[in-house]
């Protein structure tokens, strides 16, 4: 059975994959998705203890003592927690004004050009990678972070060598895989497809995670239906619902994307959106999704301020 599943994987292109969505009622008549995939949970909300959090590190920052590497740490542990609450405008503030304090901050780069990319700041975003690469080049969150600016500011090429080198400190991670999969796919459909394939069989599927699950829809291996069918299995809280959620949607809505079924994509967007889980990737790239589908500049008000992003934030020295 798996054998056979192989061969047909590696002689189709990932396209024809792919479209056995279109027959596992997926849709309603209109294009939208099946009510019965749409999962009901209590959006992510910010806990008291975050609230308190965020007060004690004001109080921090009130403290005169402080040199100027300690205020660009504490400020980039603010923007982290800021980033938790779903306050992106301040996070990025508060980014800047820990770049401003300590220009050697790698961190503080990294986190900044992924704020810009979400954001549609590509330029922007490349300069602050660039330099958080420059101060820590052994960094796979900055090298992963640059990947996904450039292949969304349409680099795809660029954002495959990111992608592969954080690739392969972690063959075994299923959301590297996607990721890689994405670039490629741009260039290669057919090559891409085959390749995520030959990444898949190196997984350790015995341990069966929720990441392996999704690329196993998008191989064909295993049906959308039967994601959704067992997509709480192993949460323990709400938390962990909403958390799963959020991948879900998201990784879902790209699947529907690349098979062009815009308004189901679309729809999945929206859902990771309601999750509120604002410290996942796919949460703001879902956003960010949404705006470059926005033909009609429907959600044009809900970016940053075009001043404020694209304010100086100083380069490595």
């Amino acid at each position: 059975m798996f054998k056979k599943i192989i061969h047909t994987a590696v002689t189709a292109s990932l396209t024809v994959m792919l479209s056995a969505c279109a027959s596992t009622g997926t849709e309603t008549a209109d294009g939208h998705i099946n009510p019965d995939f749409i999962k009901i949970e209590l959006p992510r909300v910010v806990t008291p203890a975050e609230q308190l959090n965020m007060v004690k590190l004001s109080q921090v920052l009130g403290n005169t003592k402080l040199n100027h590497t300690q205020v660009s740490v504490v400020m980039w542990h603010r923007a982290e927690l800021y980033n938790r609450m779903g306050l992106d405008f301040l996070s990025v503030l508060s980014l800047l004004g820990c770049v401003n304090e300590d220009n050697q901050n790698s961190d503080c780069y990294r986190d900044y050009g992924g704020a810009l990319y979400s954001h549609g700041k590509f330029l922007e975003a490349y300069d602050a990678l660039d330099g958080a690469l420059e101060l820590s080049p052994k960094d796979n969150a900055a090298h992963f972070s640059r990947g996904l600016a450039l292949y969304y500011g349409k680099r795809e090429k660029m954002a495959e060598e990111d992608f592969y080198k954080v690739y392969l400190s972690d063959r075994q991670d299923p959301y590297f895989q996607l990721w890689l999969f994405y670039a490629e796919y741009a260039s290669d459909p057919e090559k891409a497809g085959k390749n995520l394939l030959s990444r898949y069989r190196m997984i350790n599927v015995k341990d069966l995670s929720f990441g392996t699950r999704v690329l196993e829809v998008y191989l064909n291996i295993r049906s959308e239906k039967d994601l959704w069918d067992h997509i709480f299995d192993g949460t323990k809280n709400y938390i962990e619902r909403n958390e799963r959620l959020c991948e879900a949607y998201f990784y879902m809505g790209k699947m529907h994307l690349m098979n062009g079924e815009t308004t189901r994509a679309l729809d999945y967007f929206k859902l990771a959106r309601t999750t509120n889980v604002s410290y996942f990737l796919e949460h703001s790239n879902a956003l960010l999704e949404i705006h470059m589908l926005d033909t009609e500049n429907e959600y044009d008000d809900i970016g940053f301020d075009e001043k404020m992003v694209n304010s100086e934030a100083g380069t490595p020295q």
